[in-house]
């Protein structure tokens, strides 16, 4: 289990990524495949959607859409 603080860190690293750089859905946020380079978001499903939440919340993040289809991003 990985502390809120350094999935909230992951998940910056993550978006920061130049593979992110139009966003990233949630499912991309928890599975990164073999050829993609960006860094990893250790945690589980719960503890992501929390760290999202406060992301979202500190503005750090902006969410495109809802549902399976929304898209998170930085806020530029």
């Amino acid at each position: 289990m990985s502390s809120p603080e350094t999935i909230k860190k992951q998940i910056v690293d993550a978006l920061s990524h130049p593979e992110a750089e139009d966003g990233l859905y949630f499912n991309n946020l928890i599975v990164v495949h073999e050829e993609e380079e960006r860094p990893i978001v250790a945690g589980d499903e719960r503890e992501i959607r929390a760290a999202l939440d406060q992301l979202k919340r500190d503005g750090r993040i902006e969410v495109v859409g809802e549902g399976e289809t929304a898209i998170f991003q930085l806020r530029r």
